[in-house]
């Protein structure tokens, strides 16, 4: 019994400062605060860019799982909203070198 009080307190404080910690934050449009965050997609790439499995400062990020994307000015926008760019520009914006 006494256990499963301690189970409940550790759950209820997690709880707490987890909602707390999200409150704090201010995210700029389409943003969410991330603790730990992999990748921040661009516009032009797909879900499917290879990613480094590491866990980036925690902030505001584009979620990409929900359709964003950062696009060229570092707005947060839906992918439909992304610019159609030129190819040179389209790897400059990526970091692509040939």
């Amino acid at each position: 019994m006494m256990n499963l009080f301690f189970v409940l307190i550790i759950i209820s404080v997690f709880t707490f400062t987890h909602v707390d910690t999200r409150r704090r934050h201010k995210c700029g449009r389409n943003e969410i605060w991330v603790e730990c965050m992999g990748c921040e997609l661009k516009c032009g790439q797909s879900e499917f860019t290879p990613c480094f499995l590491i866990c980036n400062p925690a902030g505001c990020y584009c979620p990409p799982y929900d359709g964003f994307r950062r696009d060229v000015a570092g707005k947060c926008v839906a992918v439909s909203e992304c610019p159609k760019i030129s190819a040179e520009k389209h790897k400059k914006f990526l970091n692509v070198t040939s």
